[in-house]
């Protein structure tokens, strides 16, 4: 049960940071 709620939590932490980065290189791309 553990494991699985650590396994959610790496996803969810992976999924925000794969979002935040596709967020950041629009921003950079659109500021240029």
């Amino acid at each position: 049960m553990f494991a699985k709620i650590v396994t959610y939590a790496m996803i969810g932490a992976f999924t925000c940071g794969l979002i935040a980065t596709v967020i950041g290189t629009a921003g950079v791309a659109l500021g240029e």
